[in-house]
């Protein structure tokens, strides 16, 4: 009865579970393709696309793309023969362990001669149980060792997490109880071999303590040699057709030996029932918080691998396109590649700022959008938006990601969404600022020559006062690949570049501030290179900027 309304309460939470996912998919917005979309288009939309999906011929791609991405894993395998055996491990384990062990009622009937205490169920098992070990073991190596892994993973992520080592290791113990349970020996023997007389039962339990690991308590009769014979002759008759030796089960017989001298105990105390309530609440509860949890991407990441490979992202509708963005927040493993390949993640050490990263970008565009868990503050979203604009847009990432989330759309979704809430590029708001500060002087006819503290600024970090060399020659400007892009730059950049060092020269701060041309600049280092004076014009401009930045009103308030 308890098993029965467990499993049924289980089942009914992770179906509740999967409709409010389903129900954050077509609700949640994340860029401008979902601004004005109800849910109900999206949904249509979605059931439309599927219809077309699968009486098409684009399935045959869809399908060969779920094969050799979500079961090959062909796209961790390109970057990682490590990452690859893990995934594969622990995968093909749990895989294994569902369908002989917590499918094993449902699979048994179409296995030959199917009972748990078989082979080569009994060894497969416990091969399965080594692969997810080994390849959980592996993972945690690679977390310690991999330079720059940083786990993107939320509470209720880690309570998953540790009740699949629950799950495993209250298995494992079950098991091992089991075989050298007293108490096990005598349910079995009065459910399968009648009531023997006392030599056969003492027989029997000896073949058992023998050849079965079974623990007896002191005392208890064993019989003889005769004994023995008569015993081997009722194993034979009502055991051996569906217990093969435990030893075959070679982790659970391990940890059988291990707990020998305590097995009588155990098993008084009713350690076996006590693990089987354990492994079966770990189990269902396990199972209804998968919605809740990383562990979702079993069900999303095989759906966007078939959507993937079908459907060019250009080609799907501005609905589909919106709900598959959300469905990608869900689809990541938190596997931390994109993290370890990021172009940018020199920059961590010197800002310290973990949502540089794309891992910690995905679950802040969680966040963001309003799909998983409180909206940031006004704080957080300043380290947002600095994790968002320093993206070099590298495509790294992307190429990457085991799940073939698109990332490099979802952070351009993610920029739209920042700028619609006032939270543009930064060194944009700043050179905005600097530019309309500056815009009373420029149109003055007389100019100021009263800001020694600025050239006082500029002259500590650029030594020998390189912008005084200037005579104006124009060679950056004329080697300047942004002033050659305008065919009347000066309209466009306010000062060029050599202006701008003389602006520096007769210390008008807001006027060199101010120009455009300072905020534009590539640093490509052509005008520094070729300037005959060694002036330093692209270092200054970029000193300039950083001068402006620190300036600037706080665009964190």
């Amino acid at each position: 009865m308890f098993l029965t309304i467990a499993s049924w309460t289980a089942l009914a939470v992770l179906l509740l579970g999967l409709a409010y996912k389903i129900k954050v998919w077509l609700t949640i917005g994340i860029g401008p393709e979902a601004r004005g979309l109800t849910p109900g288009q999206r949904g249509r939309a979605v059931l439309a696309g599927l219809g077309k999906l699968l009486f098409s011929a684009r399935i045959v791609p869809g399908l060969a793309g779920l094969v050799l991405d979500g079961i090959v894993q062909r796209r961790v395998w390109a970057h990682s023969r490590l990452a690859w055996l893990t995934h594969q491990l622990i995968w093909t384990g749990f895989t294994g362990l569902i369908l002989l062990h917590a499918l094993g009622g449902v699979i048994g009937g179409w296995l030959p001669d199917y009972y748990a205490t078989l082979n080569p169920y009994l060894f497969l098992r416990n091969l399965f149980g080594a692969m997810v070990v080994v390849g959980v073991a592996l993972a945690i190596y690679r977390r310690a060792k991999v330079p720059g892994m940083k786990v993107t993973a939320r509470a209720i992520d880690r309570v998953a997490i540790a009740l699949i080592a629950v799950i495993l290791l209250s298995g494992f113990g079950l098991e091992a109880l089991k075989i050298t349970s007293h108490r096990s020996f005598d349910r079995m023997v009065e459910e399968f071999a009648g009531l023997p007389d006392a030599q056969d039962l003492a027989g029997l339990r000896q073949v058992w303590a023998r050849d079965y690991g079974v623990v007896f308590p002191a005392g208890a009769d064993l019989g003889d040699a005769a004994a023995l014979e008569k015993g081997r002759a009722l194993n034979e008759d009502t055991c051996l057709s569906c217990h093969h030796p435990p030893q075959w089960g070679f982790l659970s017989w391990g940890l059988a030996q291990a707990i020998r001298p305590v097995a009588v105990a155990l098993a008084d105390a009713g350690g076996e029932k006590f693990l089987w309530y354990l492994h079966v609440v770990a189990s269902l509860v396990g199972l209804a918080l998968l919605p809740f949890t990383k562990f979702l991407h079993l069900i999303t990441t095989p759906l966007l691998y078939l959507v993937r490979a079908a459907i060019p992202r250009a080609q799907l509708s501005p609905a589909n396109l919106a709900t598959l963005r959300v469905l990608e927040l869900d689809a990541c493993m938190h596997c931390a590649t994109c993290s370890v390949h990021c172009s940018v993640a020199a920059a961590l050490r010197e800002t310290g700022n973990l949502s540089l990263m794309p891992s910690e970008k995905l679950a802040w565009l969680g966040r963001l959008s309003g799909a998983k868990g409180p909206a940031p503050t006004r704080r957080e979203l300043a380290r947002v938006r600095q994790g968002a604009y320093i993206c070099t847009s590298c495509l790294r990432c992307t190429n990457l990601c085991p799940a073939g989330i698109n990332l490099q759309d979802l952070w351009l979704a993610m920029k739209e969404d920042l700028a619609a809430q006032g939270l543009g590029p930064t060194q944009a708001a700043v050179r905005q600022a600097q530019w309309e500060k500056a815009a009373p002087s420029r149109s003055q006819v007389m100019v100021r020559l009263d800001d020694q503290s600025f050239q006082n600024e500029i002259k500590q970090y650029y030594l020998a006062d390189s912008f005084r060399q200037c005579f104006k020659c124009m060679t950056c400007t004329n080697g300047c690949p942004v002033v050659h892009m305008y065919d009347k730059p000066q309209e466009h950049l306010d000062l060029l570049p050599h202006q701008i060092m003389h602006a520096i020269a007769l210390g008008l701060k807001d006027e060199a501030l101010g120009a455009r041309m300072t905020w534009n600049c590539l640093t490509c280092y052509l005008c520094q290179e070729a300037c005959p004076q060694g002036v330093r014009v692209a270092d200054i401009l970029y000193h300039l900027r950083h001068l402006g930045g620190q300036a600037a009103p706080d665009l964190e308030g």
